[in-house]
């Protein structure tokens, strides 16, 4: 079975892909986005990406990476981009699910963070006008070993940029991701 046309409805694949990525500062999007541009700079963007499991990506070398996306500019329910605090979710959790294994991992008691490094991936973008999520330029990366991340902001649930910043993290840009990346897995 061909997985690449409908079946009973009169609409190409193709429609459904611009509809469905039809707003690139949807938060969703811009999610999707973020992991693609990381798979890009470490050579993994033809694995495709498995929904629900406990990491974003697994490498072959087993060392695992969460990828979470924010803006400056976020979009209103009226179609307009308006001003935030972009912060990322780093929060602890008990159960993680694995696709490997079709069913949970046994629980973390106390709770923790399963991926060896976070990436945190920023459209560093304040203007309206220029805003567009599709310039890799306009992204900034704060690429964290989860143990600094422990160390830290230990139970925090979420970190907003301005206090990765203020912690001395260093943030890079897309041409710097994939060796700050094997820097963070590595520590």
């Amino acid at each position: 079975m061909r997985q690449d046309e409908f079946v009973g409805l009169d609409r190409s694949v193709d429609e459904f892909r611009r509809w469905v990525l039809s707003d690139w500062t949807s938060p969703t999007t811009r999610a999707l986005l973020a992991e693609y541009f990381v798979r890009c700079a470490l050579g993994c963007e033809n694995e495709l990406p498995q929904d629900w499991d406990y990491v974003d990506i697994i490498l072959k070398s087993g060392k695992t990476i969460e990828i979470k996306a924010s803006a400056f500019l976020q979009p209103a329910g009226d179609g307009e981009l308006k001003e935030t605090i972009p912060s990322f979710d780093i929060k602890e959790k008990k159960w993680a699910w694995s696709n490997e294994l079709w069913g949970w991992k046994p629980p973390s008691e106390p709770p923790k963070r399963w991926a060896d490094c976070y990436v945190f991936c920023l459209v560093n973008m304040e203007s309206r006008e220029a805003y567009n999520p599709l310039d890799v330029s306009q992204w900034e990366f704060f690429v964290l070993p989860t143990s600094r991340i422990n160390e830290t902001l230990g139970r925090q649930k979420t970190v907003a940029v301005g206090r990765l910043q203020q912690e001395g993290f260093r943030s890079v840009t897309f041409s710097g991701l994939a060796a700050g990346t094997s820097l963070a897995l590595q520590s």
